[in-house]
């Protein structure tokens, strides 16, 4: 429950960027990919190891293994300091990432190439791209060349380049709640709003240039959308009761949420195109925490009306509602993986975990902590991050959507809650 809200809000608007708050810390899977060698790149000093950040990305999907320099045999190079293939094809490598960073003009390229080292076509190169970068852009370039390493390689588009937003809550602080976006790893953390009263929940428009979001500063719930560019701010609900959990829908047309201005909370949407509030459930019991299937034909949320928390789905091309989780005591917080049937869940099995419930509606559990809760599923439906506790102290996690690659993300700098992955980056 809320803490009873008892001050006038006051809100900073925050322009400026910030270094990462968010540390890496590796917690499971990083040798159970496929295999891929990334050599460190041929570049000047530019604060950024290109390959560094290249090879991490890879690992961070859960799909790759990197295999860096300091792992390779020593005769890796032959007598003219020429790369020998056929040793490296010995470490059952699939492939290999090489690459340079040069001066050209008042620009840098980033120049990779992608050499296969299967039997059947060693030295072929998969893939050979170039691109100008600042350095201040560097590292959105190195998140570039694993976006193509990783497309390539698995048909999936690359997320790297994406960004999150999450809410982090500073207790000594002036203004103790922040609303905050980074680099999907971390880096470039960029404040968005500070405010003296509670920021919750919030979730990206699919261009990736606003966020809706609950703000208590008038000291009841209300629900926003911010223009994270202009820093233009629409109140979008406020009426009485809950007015909660907002969620856009892919195709932008519309944002779902939660209210209880008619009785018991029950799902609603406004319609961006129409400006009008739509009803989607009326049901004695608890509906909330609303999320859109990646065609938007369908809402997914959470319900009381079977007796314990499990989810439902309504969809629009027929208006009916169906029971989706069976498995499991409680299920909450659904999230639709991209390309899937699969919903990604909180579930209650020996306190609360990350899970994936599959299209044949068996549960599979990805994390083994206790207290997760606000998963949010990366755009390409590889990768998970979610708030859980670590070490005491409330922080974010990544898990890969099969389980194998599991990481932390804990703050420098207070408690970090609600996350949301924003939308894929254009090439």
């Amino acid at each position: 429950m809320l803490k009873k809200l008892i001050a006038i809000c006051a809100l900073f608007f925050i322009t400026i960027n910030a270094h990462a708050a968010l540390q890496l810390q590796i917690t499971g899977g990083i040798n159970e990919g496929r295999k891929i060698i990334v050599l460190p790149f041929e570049q000047p000093n530019l604060g950024v190891d290109v390959s560094s950040v290249v090879s991490a990305d890879l690992m961070r999907s859960g799909k790759f293994s990197p295999i860096v320099q300091s792992q390779l045999p020593r005769n890796y190079l032959d007598a003219q300091n020429r790369l020998n293939l056929d040793v490296l094809a010995q470490t059952n490598a699939e492939a290999l990432v090489i690459g340079k960073v040069y001066l050209d003009g008042d620009k840098y390229q980033v120049e990779f190439q992608l050499i296969s080292l299967a039997a059947n076509q060693r030295g072929t190169i998969l893939e050979h791209r170039r691109g100008a970068s600042s350095i201040q852009t560097m590292r959105e370039a190195a998140h570039r060349v694993s976006d193509r390493v990783f497309e390539k390689l698995t048909g999936i588009k690359g997320a790297f380049r994406t960004r999150i937003a999450y809410i982090v809550y500073k207790h000594n602080d002036k203004f103790p709640y922040q609303l905050m976006t980074a680099d999907y790893d971390g880096f470039n953390e960029t404040p968005v709003l500070k405010s003296t009263e509670p920021v919750m929940t919030p979730n990206w428009s699919p261009d990736g240039k606003r966020l809706v979001y609950v703000s208590f500063e008038s000291r009841r719930p209300a629900i926003f959308v911010h223009d994270i560019y202009t820093k233009k701010r629409t109140k979008l609900a406020s009426f009485p009761g809950l007015n909660s959990s907002p969620v856009w829908s892919p195709d932008g047309n519309k944002i779902a949420m939660t209210l209880s201005k008619d009785g018991q909370p029950d799902i609603y949407y406004f319609d961006l195109t129409t400006r009008r509030l739509q009803r989607v459930t009326n049901s004695p019991a608890i509906d909330t925490e609303p999320s859109w299937s990646y065609d938007s034909q369908t809402l997914y949320f959470t319900s009381e009306r079977g007796g314990r928390a499990q989810i439902y789905s309504y969809n629009f091309a027929n208006g009916k509602t169906q029971r989706v989780t069976y498995q499991g005591s409680t299920n909450l917080s659904s999230k639709a993986i991209p390309d899937s049937n699969a919903l990604i869940v909180i579930t209650q099995h020996q306190g609360y975990r990350v899970a994936r419930v599959d299209s044949d509606g068996s549960v599979y559990m990805l994390t083994t902590s206790s207290l997760d809760e606000s998963p949010s599923v990366a755009p390409n439906g590889t990768m998970i991050i979610y708030s859980t506790v670590y070490q005491g102290r409330k922080g974010l996690a990544l898990v890969s959507a099969d389980g194998r690659f599991k990481a932390n993300l804990p703050s420098t700098q207070g408690e970090v809650s609600s996350p949301a992955w924003g939308p894929l980056t254009a090439n």
